[in-house]
């Protein structure tokens, strides 16, 4: 064995990943192997790793072909069989139980056809394996996953990448790489892309076995529940269109365009509706006069039946039942001197209750594409309430925040909120027996000790606390809730709490005034009903095309799967085309992604397991229940958004 280098292949490899990932191309120009590529003379190559270790206990292309031909034989594939989601996400369910029913009775296969959308690769390594599934698995996009840069850099001396790529791309198929930090999300991010309706039946192979690899390759076979979520669908899409609209048809609101520069010099109490608030309302009301009080949702009720008024309250979702639970503590407390923080999509009914309202944008969201103009949004104010809250205080410049009722879990799961909040008091009791808004099924560290169950929505709320945090330098949290540990937090006992009054030249009021001082007051309808209007009609060209394209999926000497992939194929262009339009196609993209992306899957799904001899009255269910969907959305988004801004 010999040290072996090519500084051409390497220079010529890394020109043609830079066309790929040119961030990718920089770092692992600059990347200096502790370990050694290494040649033997019939031309093998290997890593030597030091001490008599190599990396395979044969050459890699040798090592390469074994591993794969095994893996052939019996391939580990990703099966995603569609399932009703959200109960509000209603027209996508109804296509799940069309095609489900249309199909009843029609012959499956129990696997996937040949193809899969991705061919996702756990390790790198020297790459021979990347080739050999590259000419061997039909795939519309491959996913490589390296946690060690040396590696791949030693196999842009001995494999040329630069064919790779290029043949990959001239048969409509790419690569994306992933390394570094969050390979999780990364991976998600591509998964989640313009190809995510062809996920069924894709591929996992994992090349080398180490603890990163192992780790993220179980999480990402773990997220079919996750994976199987609509992108947001359509209901929801349009009533937040429609309160944006109706929200800034009504001129007085502050607008968050950015994050406030200045900072705040007394601490803000950040109130959530856990059930561990139950046991910290005196704290908070011992040291309601030193604070900035910021509540969530739910938390309002809990903070007003206890005679305490917050300073600003915080909402992030668009049900109408927020707007009457929002009337009715009007019509029974003084909310005179409360500031709503919020969304422009939440219900119309809910700010007219409030002193003043300030308004930031939530990303990806067909509104804030439409109406954002610039501005900054952010996906850190979700997924509940309760990340809006610490959002808020920490966008107004807040830098001391203590969190309570912030449990993201709970210790029982039957008392998932506050006893005083709505989810016990404005229900029938009988109800509220078998009723719970969360799944609880992870066990998660306490922020105190112990363990606290959890889910995959609440875990995800925790997780955005961390991320929020991780964005503002200079930021103190205090953890004072008795639920799921969150990383960046310092736990405290509340009753250890001690906060002596703001000084008079910094009194809550004032401290209050400078942070909207770098807020924009609008003081004229900024509604933009025609904008709107080409919304729709973009919308509406699109479903049209759509619809045109699913004349063409019976078959004609090819398999059934084969048949939906062009169609497919071409209606996924076109709903990237809208995604990279202006913000008007941008917007029609947002409403219609989640359900043109999960419907397109579910039909997917079924054609892949169709069985040659009956294809064509199965294609015909498939073809005419996705057209029918289409009309359907193609009426909806019309009567939701026109006219609505009366």
């Amino acid at each position: 064995m010999r040290a072996y280098q090519n500084g051409t292949r390497f220079q010529a490899n890394i020109k043609q990943i830079a066309r790929v990932d040119a961030s990718l191309a920089r770092i692992l120009e600059n990347v200096r192997p502790g370990s050694r590529l290494v040649i033997d003379d019939q031309g093998g190559f290997n890593v030597d790793l030091g001490g008599g270790q190599y990396f395979y206990p044969q050459d890699s292309r040798t090592a390469a072909e074994q591993q794969v031909s095994q893996y052939l034989q019996e391939p580990l594939r990703f099966q995603l069989a569609p399932g009703d989601v959200l109960e509000d996400c209603i027209e996508l369910n109804r296509l799940y139980r069309d095609l489900r029913q249309g199909l009843a009775e029609t012959p499956m296969a129990t696997s996937p056809g040949p193809f899969g959308g991705f061919v996702v690769v756990f390790g790198i390594g020297l790459g021979q394996h990347v080739r050999l599934l590259a000419e061997r698995l039909r795939f519309k996009t491959m996913i490589l996953i390296e946690p060690h840069d040396e590696l791949l850099v030693h196999s842009l001396h001995s494999m040329d990448w630069q064919s790779l790529i290029k043949d990959l791309a001239r048969d409509g198929r790419e690569v994306k790489f992933v390394r570094g930090d969050n390979a999780f999300v990364q991976v998600i991010k591509i998964i989640r892309g313009a190809n995510y309706p062809l996920l069924d039946g894709s591929y996992f192979f994992i090349h080398y076995q180490a603890p990163e690899i192992t780790a993220l390759a179980q999480q990402l076979l773990n997220q079919c529940r996750a994976m199987s979520m609509a992108s947001g669908w359509i209901e929801d899409q349009l009533t937040m269109m429609r309160n944006n609209m109706a929200n800034y048809a009504r001129p007085g609101f502050w607008l968050q365009e950015h994050q406030i520069g200045s900072t705040r010099k007394i601490p803000a109490f950040v109130i959530g509706a856990g059930p561990s608030l139950d046991s910290q309302i005196e704290t908070i009301r011992r040291c309601r006069e030193s604070v900035i009080l910021i509540t969530a949702s739910s938390a309002l009720k809990v903070m007003l039946d206890h005679g305490i008024t917050p300073d600003i309250h915080c909402e992030l979702e668009n049900g109408a039942g927020l707007g009457l639970v929002a009337e009715d503590l009007a019509s029974r407390f003084d909310l005179s001197g409360v500031t709503l923080y919020a969304t422009p999509t939440v219900d119309p009914r809910i700010a007219p209750n409030f002193k003043q309202v300030v308004y930031f944008y939530r990303g990806h969201v067909s509104s804030t594409v439409l109406y954002a103009d610039g501005a900054e949004a952010t996906s850190f104010a979700e997924p509940t309430s309760g990340n809006t809250a610490v959002y808020c205080a920490l966008s107004l410049g807040f830098r001391d925040i203590y969190l309570f009722g912030l449990d993201f879990g709970a210790r029982d799961t039957q008392q998932h909120h506050s006893k005083h909040s709505v989810y016990f008091t404005y229900q029938d009791e009988s109800e509220l027996a078998t009723y719970t808004p969360y799944e609880f099924n992870i066990p998660v560290p306490g922020n105190f000790g112990g363990q606290v169950m959890t889910g995959w929505m609440l875990d995800w709320g925790r997780t955005s606390v961390t991320n929020a945090i991780k964005g503002v330098d200079g930021v103190r949290v205090i953890n004072c809730s008795d639920g799921a540990q969150i990383q960046l937090t310092r736990p405290m006992v509340a009753d250890e709490l001690h906060i002596p009054l703001p000084p008079p030249d910094r009194s809550r009021e004032q401290e209050l005034e400078r942070a909207f001082e770098g807020l924009t007051l609008c003081e004229h309808d900024r509604s933009r009903p025609d904008d709107v209007e080409r919304v729709v009609e973009a919308v509406t060209g699109f479903l049209l095309a759509a619809v045109a394209e699913l004349t063409e999926v019976l078959p004609e000497n090819r398999s059934p799967q084969d048949c939906v992939l062009a169609p497919y194929g071409r209606i996924i262009s076109r709903l990237s085309g809208l995604e990279a339009g202006d913000s008007v196609a941008q917007s029609a993209y947002r409403i219609l992604a989640g359900h043109i992306q999960g419907g397109l899957s579910a039909g997917y799904h079924y054609a892949s397991r169709l069985e040659a001899e009956t294809a064509k009255g199965g294609l015909e269910v498939i073809a005419s229940s996705l057209a029918e969907s289409f009309q359907r959305l193609e009426l909806l988004t019309a009567e939701a958004l026109n006219g609505s801004g009366a």
